[in-house]
């Protein structure tokens, strides 16, 4: 496999801060829902008569609004509760602590952050606090270690390390950008990997995006034409137009997420 990944070391913190929490908040990407979820992580909070679980729909300002809902009625269909948000936006932020605090089984609530990387569990924490208190940068495993936090009088969050399941399938490490694109052996590779998801999941929209023709096996041919990617001799160059794709899917640019009938995966 291209991508590795040393993170799930962390397990075993993220179930020492279940077993002290009565709250987890399992934070996933409101484009990817089903592919952030752990099958291991929930099963085990399930397990337990002293927390429940919550699961937390984030970055929403990235997916139209009626696409959040789908996903709101698919898991209140399965008896579990979510909630919606966008912590850098500051959207649904209130919800999400009414939500937490009403999962409580205590006065003052002690909720578990945990998640996959960069999914926006530190973000949140700060944005509920009001100001900086858990670390948070645009890598993967930024936060290594646990950290309990002070939100409220009636609130405490434990800020947790990201956990990967051990069988994620490479195509999802490449669509969840799991791994620096500089760390990439071959962006190439990674880009019509992440190119053949996109069109299972948003037929002909990556394409309209850029407004180039949706041919896979020209794709980045023609997206370095339309980029004005050129090497030496005027020969389109795929590699930059690989990594051009490969940056404006991290940053959240282009038009790729799941839905109920088209999720990849609905729990691992």
């Amino acid at each position: 496999m291209y991508l590795t990944m040393s993170m799930n070391r962390f397990w075993g913190i993220v179930y020492s801060l279940v077993d002290r929490s009565d709250v987890v908040l399992e934070v996933v990407d409101a484009r990817f829902p089903s592919i952030c979820r752990s099958s291991r992580l929930e099963e085990y909070v399930n397990s337990l008569d002293h927390c429940n679980l919550v699961i937390g729909i984030n970055k929403t300002d990235l997916i139209p609004r009626d696409l959040l809902q789908q996903w709101l009625d698919w898991f209140d269909e399965r008896g579990m509760v979510a909630a919606g948000f966008s912590a850098t936006q500051r959207l649904g932020t209130s919800r999400i602590r009414q939500v937490l605090l009403r999962a409580s089984k205590r006065k003052t609530a002690v909720v578990a952050v945990v998640g996959f990387p960069n999914t926006g569990k530190s973000s949140l924490i700060n944005t509920l606090r009001g100001k900086s208190a858990a670390g948070v940068a645009p890598i993967p495993g930024k936060t290594r270690g646990e950290q309990k936090i002070r939100v409220s009088n009636s609130l405490y969050m434990f800020d947790s390390p990201g956990i990967i399941p051990a069988q994620l399938p490479e195509k999802h490490h490449i669509l969840l950008g799991l791994t620096s694109i500089t760390k990439l052996k071959d962006p190439i590779y990674a880009a019509m990997i992440l190119y053949g998801q996109a069109e299972e999941l948003n037929p002909g929209a990556v394409a309209s995006y850029y407004g180039i023709d949706p041919s896979p096996s020209e794709f980045l041919k023609n997206l370095a034409i339309a980029r004005n990617r050129y090497m030496k001799g005027g020969v389109p160059d795929e590699r930059a137009a690989a990594i051009q794709f490969l940056t404006d899917h991290v940053r959240a640019k282009l038009p790729i997420y799941e839905t109920p009938e088209r999720a990849l995966r609905l729990s691992r």
